[in-house]
């Protein structure tokens, strides 16, 4: 079912404490899916927020005055000048199965296509079997990299990509 009431919109650089909110909200849900943790970033300074803000577009999606997720852009990250990256994709439980995160993903999407970038990239854990899935239903392939999860050795992470002219299915 698809939430037609969700609002997705960019966070303003003055919006740090959002995004510190947001952040920290996910990686308490789901520590195991991000390549941080919430005790690490609950220390960064207001500086580190800003940072952050810099270094990425951040997009949230809004029902009413709640946001209820997050995700981000970022061209830093990409392997080719005409590569983006997605990165930190959360929705909150609730919000789960309703189509938030599919809008999301299609918002860093049209971004990216908008700022002239051919493909979209990303890591994801490799157990994490519900995040693969949504990304290859939203076009995204496998590119058979992979490398060690930054906090958890013993696991892996595995690259993916979706070339922007191919529409999802």
């Amino acid at each position: 079912m698809v939430t037609h009431s969700i609002e997705i919109r960019t966070l303003d650089k003055g919006e740090w404490a959002v995004l510190r909110e947001l952040r920290l909200q996910a990686l308490t849900d789901a520590p195991a899916a991000f390549a941080s943790t919430a005790t690490r970033e609950s220390g960064f300074a207001e500086s580190d927020w800003h940072t952050r803000m810099e270094s990425c577009s951040w997009f949230v999606a809004w029902e009413d005055q709640h946001q209820v997720g997050l995700v981000a852009g970022s061209a830093e990250f990409g392997d080719s000048p005409d590569d983006r990256h997605l990165l930190s994709l959360w929705v909150a439980p609730p919000w789960r199965r309703r189509g938030v995160a599919h809008s999301l993903v299609e918002t860093v999407a049209a971004w990216a296509a908008d700022d002239a970038a051919t493909s979209l990239s990303l890591w994801v854990a490799d157990n994490n079997v519900p995040a693969i899935a949504l990304y290859e239903r939203l076009g995204f392939q496998r590119t058979g990299l992979a490398q060690p999860f930054p906090t958890d050795s013993s696991r892996q992470e595995v690259r993916m990509i979706r070339h922007l002219g191919d529409p999802p299915d």
